[in-house]
């Protein structure tokens, strides 16, 4: 432990028995006794407890599910639909949402705001639309094209 040879320990003992003289070397041995015996089991209980902890981090760690790895992305994806042109913010009609303050009662759409989409156009026969409002079911202007 200390790399101290037999003839190195004897030497420190004869010293320590002229110091201290014959009455008080045992006493001062049982000291140095009960402080090592101290001192050792408070490393083992420190070891104990931290090869505790690491068990547990351990176990934890492995018992977590690991995430899957998603498989490789294909460079180009198949188009199987036509693809639609792509739609410009002017092309929308502007909405405004209406808000209800009845948390029970049905959730509205919002509602299109602006001219009807077909000024000239009869509503259909039996629903007459709310002014401000295009009617659902109403039926498209057909372009003879």
């Amino acid at each position: 432990m200390f790399n101290i040879g037999a003839g190195e320990l004897v030497l420190i003992l004869v010293a320590a028995l002229l110091v201290l003289g014959p009455q008080r070397l045992p006493e001062f041995a049982r000291a140095i006794g009960k402080f090592v015996r101290d001192f050792r089991r408070q490393t083992d209980e420190v070891r104990t407890v931290v090869e505790r902890e690491f068990y547990k981090m351990d176990q934890e760690f492995q018992e977590e599910p690991r995430p899957k790895v998603p498989g490789p992305i294909p460079a180009a994806m198949p188009s199987h639909a036509p693809v639609a042109p792509p739609v410009t913010p002017a092309a929308l009609p502007e909405t405004h949402a209406v808000v209800v303050s009845d948390p029970a009662a049905p959730v509205a759409e919002p509602v299109p705001v602006g001219p009807p989409s077909s000024p000239s156009e009869p509503p259909a026969a039996g629903s007459a639309p709310v002014p401000g409002t295009v009617a659902r079911n109403a039926p498209t202007p057909q372009s003879d094209g």
